[in-house]
């Protein structure tokens, strides 16, 4: 995810024999590439040299860091059009990573960042215009009086915290079970995808599920 270009594909040269890097990048690393350049407008772009700009050695070492940060990045690789340029959403990238390395507390951050996300894209439900509405439907963004497919809304409780997560300095909810938080954020994604016109599998969430087990 580039600031001046958005979600483009790259082609990295590694070098040959006693040259060549292996595992030279992980996912959320913060990088500053120059002389990039492509052949014609469909080719990939390569560049000339690349550096870290931020070392992130606590998300390189701890599975759960690196496990939301990899989500994150899986988010915005299969959800974002490619070529479309987003500085917003690259900063906001920037700074969640960056919040993700120095954080003690990790359970939170990306259901905040999917919040943000949404908010940032202009693509935010209106709130609920009464309390008899029971749940959010993801694919339009309307309250409904009943509740409707399980997959494809939200009940109000659950509601609620989505829409919590619009703000950016929401509260951590308290005394939320692991299965409500599953329905939370597995329902920013669903809504997300389905307002950009893209529904594909969030592979790594199974993994974020299993490190995040018993964070609260």
């Amino acid at each position: 995810m580039s600031r001046s270009y958005g979600v483009i594909a790259l082609w990295v040269n590694e070098g040959r024999g006693k040259n060549r890097r292996i595992a030279m990048w992980h996912p959320g690393a913060v990088l500053e590439l120059s002389g990039m350049n492509r052949k014609g407008s469909e080719g990939l772009i390569r560049f000339r040299e690349v550096r870290r700009t931020v070392v992130l050695d606590a998300v390189i070492r701890d599975p759960r860091r690196s496990a939301v940060v990899f989500f994150i990045c899986e988010v915005i690789e299969k959800t974002m059009p490619e070529e479309t340029p987003h500085p917003e959403i690259h900063d906001l990238m920037a700074t969640t990573i960056l919040e993700i390395e120095s954080s003690s507390a990790l359970g939170w951050i990306h259901a905040a960042f999917l919040g943000q996300l949404i908010q940032l894209l202009g693509i935010a439900p209106v709130a609920p215009a009464s309390l008899n509405l029971k749940s959010l439907d993801l694919q339009s963004g309307d309250w409904k009086f009943e509740m409707g497919l399980e997959k494809e809304s939200l009940e109000r409780n659950i509601a609620d915290g989505f829409m919590a997560f619009l703000e950016p300095e929401a509260a951590i909810p308290k005394m939320w079970s692991v299965a409500d938080r599953k329905r939370l954020i597995l329902g920013q994604v669903r809504y997300l995808q389905h307002q950009l016109g893209v529904v594909r599998e969030i592979k790594s969430y199974a993994v974020l599920e299993a490190v995040f087990d018993n964070e609260r």
